[in-house]
């Protein structure tokens, strides 16, 4: 059974999120603060509460990619909980006109549980650095 996708609702205070399992790159840490950085939930921050320095910008995924609908392996269930959203961690160099979204590995995130974890998916098809705006 495949994880039910939802679509992330506006977060307007900081919220408490737990990884099951650490961010690839950053071992120990497991709790981050998902904040809105926009009115619309357009823009999100994932800071790290015991390093405040490491913040990631994500988005939903549906935000910039109403199809990607990636295959989602039914382990997901136990670990975050049965419906998810989708974030993408965005790179940002100056500005929306050149970020690019990683869609190899979303962070997979319970909609209901606030437990997450970022997903490497096995696709050679999904790019790490796709641009969310073409030009």
């Amino acid at each position: 059974m495949s994880a039910m996708l939802a679509p992330v609702a506006p977060v307007k205070q900081s919220r408490h999120i737990t990884m099951v399992e650490p961010i690839p790159g950053f071992p120990g840490l497991r709790d981050f603060d998902l904040t809105a950085i926009d009115d619309e939930g357009v823009l999100f921050s994932l800071r790290s509460a015991d390093d405040p320095a490491l913040r990631f910008i994500l988005t939903p995924a549906g935000t910039f990619f109403p199809d990607y609908r990636p295959e989602l392996p039914s382990s997901l269930e136990t670990q975050v909980g049965e419906t998810v959203d989708l974030l993408l961690v965005l790179t940002v160099e100056r500005g929306l006109a050149d970020a690019t979204a990683n869609l190899r590995a979303p962070v997979v995130l319970g909609s209901g549980t606030d437990r997450a974890v970022q997903l490497v998916l096995d696709d050679d098809a999904l790019p790490m650095r796709q641009p969310l705006l073409t030009r």
